[in-house]
């Protein structure tokens, strides 16, 4: 066979076979949009104390999975429980306190019930001292009459003296009984004015105890308050894992000190991973969410995982950048921006548990379903 026959042949299948794969292509395209701007994004949650001190011990190793509660870090906490202890000791001596003060309410309540019973029964003494009083005022008044009529009639020698003899010893007697009524009566009333001042001093003592039983109250409730936070203190020298997943990027040693906010290490969670694909904004006509995802991923020699299009970022990543473009200062140069979309893969998917936030994909949504 001629050489040039078989060249021209051969060339013909070359070209045949680039226009199918060509063709292929082309229409792929038409029906997907794809990316090689994109990456592999997952929670990375830093490990941060809320108290200071020493490093007394670290509980796990690089690149170690934990779960979730798990103690990373130990502080030295000397200082810590000494304070909860001296906490725990004023509250007591504020309790100690307080019950003081509510022994001396009772005292004073019940000498308040004292004062006011010997005020009612000095008042039921004046009530007949004043009846007694009535009493011999009547006895002198009737004794009175049978004197002068009495003397009338001894003057009169109608009566003998005797008789008149012993009515004027009733009028005397019933004179020295009145004269006896009126001083009880005013010793009755000085009783139940002694008792009412006595009443009014217990009963401002009492009001003075109850006011300090309220500010006793109020020292428990700071000095309670106190300890708890001297208790969640205590409770902060243990550093635990916010999530599960992989502990990396230790940054801790032991005998360290730390402060709080410092991060001391980050848990990679592996149970929630995604892909964000930086599309260009001529590729989101046709993009919606739902779309089926085919992402290839570089560290695998290009083996595929399968997810779908969960969510566009409200503005391009430019304007998320330190320094965002402004286009009305300098010259205007028109530069196609891109936009951030969240892809969701399947958990499902095999491959799932050996991605890695920060992995590189190439991307390619489905644009026909």
């Amino acid at each position: 066979m001629n050489r040039k026959i078989v060249f021209r042949i051969g060339g013909l299948l070359i070209l045949a076979i680039a226009l199918f794969f060509g063709y292929r292509e082309f229409r792929y395209l038409q029906g997907h949009e794809t990316t090689d701007d994109a990456q592999i994004d997952g929670d990375v949650n830093p490990v941060i104390p809320k108290a200071g001190g020493y490093v007394k011990a670290i509980r796990f190793q690089d690149n170690q999975f934990v779960n979730e509660g798990d103690t990373l870090i130990v502080l030295d906490d000397a200082d810590y429980r000494i304070r909860v202890n001296q906490a725990e000791a004023a509250l007591e001596s504020a309790l100690a306190t307080a019950g003081v003060t509510r022994s001396n309410i009772g005292v004073a309540s019940a000498t308040v019930e004292s004062s006011q019973a010997s005020v009612l029964t000095a008042r039921n003494q004046v009530a007949t001292a004043q009846a007694n009083v009535t009493a011999a005022q009547v006895r002198l008044r009737k004794a009175s009459l049978d004197f002068d009529r009495y003397s009338r009639l001894l003057a009169e020698k109608t009566v003998p003296q005797q008789q008149f003899d012993a009515v004027q010893a009733e009028r005397d007697a019933a004179q020295a009984q009145l004269q006896a009524a009126q001083a009880q009566l005013q010793t009755a009333q000085a009783q139940v004015n002694a008792a009412g001042t006595q009443t009014g001093v217990t009963n401002s003592q009492r009001r003075v105890t109850e006011g300090q039983i309220s500010v006793v109250q109020a020292t428990v409730k700071q000095r309670q308050s106190e300890l708890d936070m001297a208790k969640l203190q205590l409770s902060y020298t243990v550093v635990r894992a916010p999530i599960s997943g992989v502990v990396s990027k230790r940054a801790v040693q032991v005998g360290q000190l730390v402060q709080p906010g410092q991060a001391l290490c980050s848990v990679v969670g592996n149970t929630s991973l995604w892909v964000t694909a930086n599309f260009k904004e001529t590729q989101l006509a046709k993009m919606h969410s739902g779309q089926p995802v085919a992402i290839k991923v570089d560290a695998f020699e290009g083996e595929k995982v399968t997810g779908h299009v969960g969510s566009f970022a409200g503005a391009t990543g430019a304007k998320f950048s330190l320094l965002p473009p402004d286009n009305a200062t300098g010259n205007y140069v028109k530069v196609v921006q891109r936009i951030p979309v969240r892809i969701d893969l399947d958990k499902s998917d095999s491959l799932y548990t050996r991605l890695r936030p920060g992995m590189s994909v190439t991307v390619a949504v489905d644009l026909q379903k």
